[in-house]
């Protein structure tokens, strides 16, 4: 699309120099006060971000596409750009143009892309802004992140493509580089990462995954990494670093080393399981209403981005959860502790991101005062954490034999340099206290007492040489001069220098006055390059100690997600619930930690539950719609995710044996973007459900086989029934309108029936809330329909239809209802497993049935019009 013309100028030179570089990205060129975009990035830029599109060589045959922002907005730009998903390449001038001859070198010094945004304005202080790269190798998966805002870095070894989504869904990359993947796992990557960018890249030779990491780790850290990792995230860490050392040329980038994890140390929650416990967002996608605002009262962003990790990957070794339990108790016991704590760490803020942005070069004044600020709490926060009285407290909290780091030659030194309240920009100036630079104290006083150091100059001279006349002066033309009359000439010492001769007067310069004349009108651009120059050897101070803020900020981080946890379980009457490797899940007065924040103060219920893995394993749960199955069934997952990371849960009393997987099918959904029903879905999740589970998970299913015809549903719910009672001998609750499902329960060794009960009082119906042994003896469903306000007449004829359908009398189009006699419990059941009996008994018309089931108080007198119409067509 270029022309010779426009190639062959010096900076479209440069320009094309940098696209060729970097050909996917968005390239802002710097040119004076403006970042220019042109060709097809114009075109781009103008329509993502509402520019106007102009040209360069308007006219010519040349003609260039362009579009241009202000130099100093340009990150609101970037930011909308990386939103969209596109990659920006930041070309700068990397000499000022006034004091440069000749065309302005100008180098890209950063690709942004939207997993590698550092900014704190782009970046949600409380969560990880991850890129990933993911890893096909032969019978497993590679999995890389980065975090390049906090320099963390992991990969982990992944069996099946179903982990690998789970991770995925966990960790919510913003951007994702493929390697060569099998149209499936690409497929379903692509589901699990829905919002981010996607970027296929080609394989990896042999021996360049190791040369990748060395170019970042340095040799000893590229050898720690291939020891740690298998072959398949070691290539996965290799893409991830090689993408963002790339976009960062020129610099070294700041990951110390990649760490391994072990998804099975975790309790796996796949993605269906997040999504249908609510963890961190509701049904509706929002914050508001999900486990992790609950649960959220850090202090610090580092505390808030921990504690979402714990929730998304709660601990199965006992040992680790009974360690973070203990650090939760001890702050749950010494309240002022905790509140002394909590009223330090809102000054520490995010220590963590701070040290990366000075590594990066990319901190500025005010990230400075914030980081002088959090380490000026620090010494609080050791003085309280060495106050709690108890002898157990400096193990538990991670202190014994290693005190508090907390960095105080650089605190001091910060504190020294930093005003009160730094600038946003390093440009702006005003960023060094009065006192920390001699030399930068001595140009404030010129720029700012300038005129009075000339007048003062005046007046000496005057006194030294006698002559009365002397001023000292300035004109555009010869700047500052030394003007006295002619009657004092001879007076004039012989080291000045004459300037010119004017009537009646003589004009001359001195030394003293050069100097202090270039000291004025120079003073305040020395002053701004001494400050720079200030500032960079501090910035380059801070990004030395980034390691040891590092460590700072973990120690402080594990301290706030403690106390968040301790101040919930204090202030909503949480217990600290028994962890064990043992079968049993044992909960009393346990309730839905949500829920109940929601309901009114003292209306909700709570309930006791047992299941044992060795013993009542499966609890089929009847009840009416409303009734709190599905939320009876949360909580008691939800208690679990809480108790295994380290919380304390809402119970009067609780034993947890540890789950290695909670796996959940709840509530009804499509995916019309697939093409796929509600009933398709639900068959997809509970098949992944019954592969997945095995003796030590937690299986919450609800209303299984309902997106299909009765006898279909019903054969499918016994079938998932059968197989986990049988075959996966796991942990579950299973809630089901089949009441012919209970018929199960009442003949399988290890699953027992359970309801949630309601009660009706005349026509209306009442939810208990409360759960008993034993199935439910009806399901009520007309009476939510009541409650649901649906028209009398349509209430009546179902009623006169539910009446003739349990009598086995006859359906509306003709034939009979096949069903068979009251079970055990009362309840007319669907005859599956026996042949069909004869001819039904005869029932009464339809239209009088309708009429003896009518309520006339609540009928319309629309509704009453219409019924009489159908009362008058049926007969």
């Amino acid at each position: 699309m270029a022309a010779s013309a426009s190639k062959d100028t010096p900076s479209m030179r440069q320009y094309h120099a940098a696209k060729a570089a970097y050909p996917d990205a968005i390239v802002f060129f710097r040119m004076g006060d403006f970042y220019e975009m042109f060709y097809d990035d114009a075109v781009t830029a103008a329509r993502e971000l509402e520019l106007t599109l102009t040209s360069r060589n308007k006219g010519a045959v040349d003609e260039v596409p362009m579009a241009g922002v202000p130099h100093h907005a340009a990150h609101g730009y970037v930011a909308r750009l990386i939103a969209r998903g596109h990659k920006v390449a930041i070309c700068e001038q990397m000499a000022d143009p006034a004091k440069t001859r000749g065309i302005v070198p100008r180098e890209v010094v950063r690709v942004i892309t939207p997993g590698l945004v550092t900014d704190g304005e782009q970046l949600d202080a409380r969560s990880n802004h991850f890129l990933a790269a993911v890893e096909q190798g032969p019978g497993a998966f590679g999995l890389a992140l980065l975090d390049l805002s906090t320099g963390e870095a992991r990969a982990t070894r992944l069996a099946a493509a179903s982990d690998l989504v789970g991770e995925l869904v966990r960790a919510a990359p913003r951007e994702v580089l493929l390697g060569p993947l099998d149209e499936p796992v690409r497929a379903s990557v692509a589901l699990a990462a829905a919002g981010a960018a996607l970027r296929d890249e080609g394989p990896l030779g042999p021996g360049e995954a190791e040369g990748e990491l060395e170019a970042v780790l340095g040799a000893e850290g590229a050898r720690a990494a291939a020891d740690r990792l298998a072959a398949e995230p070691l290539a996965a860490a290799a893409r991830a670093l090689r993408f963002a050392a790339r976009c960062s040329p020129g610099a070294r980038l700041p990951v110390a080393r990649v760490e391994a994890w072990d998804a099975r140390d975790a309790l796996l929650l796949d993605d269906v399981a997040q999504r249908h416990l609510e963890l961190v967002a509701s049904a509706e996608g929002k914050a508001e209403g999900s486990l992790l605002r609950l649960l959220d009262e850090t202090c610090t962003p580092p505390g808030a981005r921990l504690l979402r990790r714990w929730l998304l990957a709660p601990l199965v070794d006992v040992a680790r959860i009974r360690r973070r339990q203990d650090a939760v108790e001890l702050f749950v016991v010494h309240a002022a502790v905790r509140a002394e704590l909590r009223r330090l760490l809102e000054r520490a803020g995010d220590l963590e991101r701070l040290a990366q942005r000075a590594s990066l070069g990319e901190a500025s004044p005010k990230d400075l005062g914030a980081l002088r600020d959090a380490l000026a709490a620090m010494p609080g926060v050791a003085a309280a954490l060495a106050g709690v009285p108890d002898p157990s407290a400096a193990e538990v909290l991670g202190l014994a034999g290693e005190p508090l780091d907390a960095l105080p030659e650089l605190a001091a030194e910060l504190a020294a340099a930093l005003v009160e309240r730094p600038p946003a920009l390093a440009r702006e100036g005003g960023v060094f206290r009065a006192g920390y630079s001699r030399e930068l104290d001595a140009e404030r006083d010129v720029q700012s007492r300038g005129t009075t150091l000339l007048a003062e100059l005046e007046a000496r001279l005057k006194a030294e040489t006698g002559i009365a006349t002397l001023k000292v002066k300035y004109t555009r033309v010869f700047g500052w001069y030394l003007e006295i009359t002619s009657r004092y000439l001879e007076k004039a010492p012989k080291a000045w220098r004459r300037k010119q001769t004017v009537a009646g007067a003589e004009r001359f310069t001195s030394d003293e006055l050069d100097e202090l004349s270039d000291r004025v009108q120079n003073a305040e651009e020395r002053a701004k390059e001494l400050e720079a120059d200030l500032y960079r050897r501090l910035v380059a101070r801070v990004a030395k100690a980034a390691p040891r803020l590092h460590r700072l900020a973990a120690r402080v981080a594990a301290w706030d997600a403690s106390a968040a946890l301790a101040e919930v379980a204090h202030r909503f009457d949480y217990v600290r619930p028994e962890v064990d490797d043992g079968p049993v899940i044992e909960l009393s007065d346990s309730r839905h930690p949500v829920v109940e924040r929601l309901a009114a103060a003292g209306r909700f219920v709570p309930n006791d539950v047992r299941l044992d893995a060795e013993g009542e394993r499966l609890w089929l749960v009847t009840g009416p719609n409303m009734a709190g199955k599905s939320t009876l069934m949360r909580q008691v997952a939800l208690t679990v995710v809480m108790a295994q990371m380290g919380g304390f849960v809402p119970a009067a009393r609780a034993r947890v044996g540890v789950v290695d997987r909670v796996l959940s099918r709840v509530g009804a959904s499509d995916n019309v973007s697939r093409g796929e029903s509600t009933f398709m879905v639900e068959m997809r999740e509970t098949s992944a459900i019954l592969r997945g589970a095995g003796r030590k998970s937690l299986v919450i299913l609800d209303e299984i086989g309902r997106g299909t015809s009765t006898y279909d549903g019903l054969a499918i719910a016994w079938a998932v029934a059968e197989h986990l009672h049988d075959v996966c001998r796991c942990r579950a609750l299973f809630a089901t309108h089949y009441h012919e499902l209970t018929e199960f329960a009442r003949n399988a060794p290890h699953a027992a029936n359970h309801s949630v009960s309601a009660r009706e009082m005349g026509d209306e119906i009442v939810f208990l809330h409360k759960l008993s042994a034993g199935a439910a003896s009806r399901s009520y469903g007309i009476a939510v329909a009541k409650l649901a306000g649906l028209p009398e007449g349509v209430l009546a004829r179902a009623r006169a239809l539910l009446g003739s359908l349990e009598s086995g009398g006859a359906l509306p189009g003709g034939g009979h209802a096949s069903l068979r006699g009251r079970s055990k419990a009362g309840k007319v059941q669907l005859d599956l497993f026996a042949p069909a009996a004869g001819a039904a008994p005869a029932a009464p018309h339809p239209a009088l049935a309708a009429l003896a089931a009518l309520d006339p108080e609540r009928l319309t007198p629309l509704e009453a019009l219409q019924l009489v119409a159908k009362l008058k067509a049926m007969l």
